[in-house]
């Protein structure tokens, strides 16, 4: 048995799922914060699907980039279980997660995550027969600067991820430039799941006393400190995460 835990928006998602088939998914956006929802949705689940909490096999967990207060929150539920439990910890990026939600597709599936002030976090992904491959990895871009490359590409794209708000305006007019329904546009558990399959498989497992969220850029929260106490803390002048710009990068096609 598997329990994921997704958490990376304002969507609180909880799936389980054994070797053959998912067993239950609670998938909310009821307005209440992570803090409040989370662990009852899990108890919940495992209740309602009549799964012990000795029979879990590993916790899967969105690792972002995505909302810096859900991921921690996600992640220190699963880091938490998983050190309780003895059983493993597997993260998986959030745009993975959001890919998985379209299956076997032709166009390119183009994952946006709101990065806040008119920006977006953005990967594309297309498939290969049956297997998801990943174009180009996450970037921060801005929203028009986006659609103007994709536009310019003139292959039809399928846009999922709370980012669509940031790029709905700019695509109404756009045929090959698709918005998907918004069934498929949250995150969710049961992706989570399906994402994290060949991880599971190669055994790539996450450390719960080091492990931290993927944010690609810091916080607002975090800048602003940083600049109130610029004399008093030393900054490192290589970053922690690098930033790629997607000015002038373009995805191999194949």
């Amino acid at each position: 048995m598997w329990l994921a835990i997704e958490t990376s928006s304002l969507v609180s998602s909880v799936a389980v799922m054994n070797d053959e088939r998912l067993l239950g998914e609670i998938t909310i956006q009821a307005g209440l914060t992570h803090s409040e929802q989370l662990v009852p949705h899990i108890d919940t689940l495992l209740r309602m699907t009549q799964v012990q909490k000795s029979e879990l096999q590993g916790v899967v967990v969105s690792s972002g980039p995505g909302s810096f207060t859900g991921l921690r929150i996600g992640m220190g539920t699963a880091k938490a279980m998983a050190y309780a439990l003895h059983i493993p910890l597997y993260g998986v990026m959030t745009m993975d997660v959001l890919a998985c939600n379209i299956p076997y597709t032709s166009y390119i599936i183009c994952t946006v995550i709101d990065a806040q002030k008119q920006h977006v976090y953005a990967a594309l992904y297309t498939y290969e027969g049956e297997r998801l491959r990943q174009l180009e990895a996450p970037f921060v871009v801005s929203a028009d600067l986006l659609i103007e490359r994709l536009q310019a590409k003139g292959d039809a794209v399928i846009f999922v991820g709370d980012g669509i708000k940031r790029i709905a305006p700019l695509v109404e007019n756009v045929e090959h430039l698709h918005i998907a329904d918004p069934m498929y546009r949250i995150p969710r558990a049961s992706s989570l799941l399906v994402a994290s399959r060949e991880r599971i498989a190669l055994g790539e497992t996450e450390n719960p006393m080091d492990m931290v969220p993927y944010y690609i850029r810091r916080s607002e929260a975090e800048v602003l400190w940083e600049a109130k106490h610029k004399d008093d803390v030393v900054i490192h002048e290589e970053p922690t995460v690098t930033i790629i710009e997607a000015a002038g990068r373009e995805y191999d096609e194949h």
